[in-house]
């Protein structure tokens, strides 16, 4: 079924001239030579180009000095907030330790290895970061009422509702 859908793709001048089951075999062929190209996942720059970051987020080189700017940038940034949120602590030490292995590592692929992320996408998450922190200065999360207090649900095991459930239907 899939095949017949995938055939329709074909021009209407290769489907006219071959019979359904050459159809099939053209496209099996097809396929066979896109899965048989070898990509070297295991090189950061392929893996790169591969998955698009590249393509999307960076192509000068030096990304481990813009991410050192960018990670000073957010720690200057957040300091809008207040020293006693968590959101802020937790934004600065995440930017320091980031920072302490960006200065650790000369090479980028062993920034990459420690931080488990591309570069580039940490650079688009410092920028995210960035464009939050005046929205959470404005909204102030972290100013709780005295007299606030969180709802609390029961929890009620599934098993309960299940057997309720399968005795009221029926089998035929």
């Amino acid at each position: 079924m899939a095949l017949r859908g995938l055939v329709s793709l074909l021009p209407s001048g290769l489907r006219a001239g071959v019979s359904h089951l050459q159809q099939q075999q053209a496209l099996l062929r097809s396929f066979r030579a896109v899965a048989d190209v070898e990509i070297n996942l295991d090189d950061r720059e392929t893996l790169k180009k591969y998955v698009g970051v590249r393509d999307h987020l960076s192509r000068e080189p030096g990304t481990r000095s813009k991410l050192m700017a960018t990670l000073n940038e957010v720690l200057d940034a957040v300091k809008v907030l207040p020293a006693t949120s968590d959101y802020r602590r937790g934004l600065e030490a995440t930017c320091q330790y980031r920072l302490k292995v960006c200065e650790a590592n000369e090479q980028e692929t062993a920034i990459e290895d420690v931080l488990d992320s591309h570069m580039e996408e940490v650079i688009q998450e410092c920028f995210d970061e960035i464009k939050l922190i005046p929205y959470m200065n404005e909204n102030k999360p972290w100013d709780v009422p005295d007299d606030f207090s969180v709802p609390v649900f029961d929890y009620h095991d599934a098993s309960e509702y299940l057997s309720q459930y399968q005795k009221n239907v029926t089998y035929m």
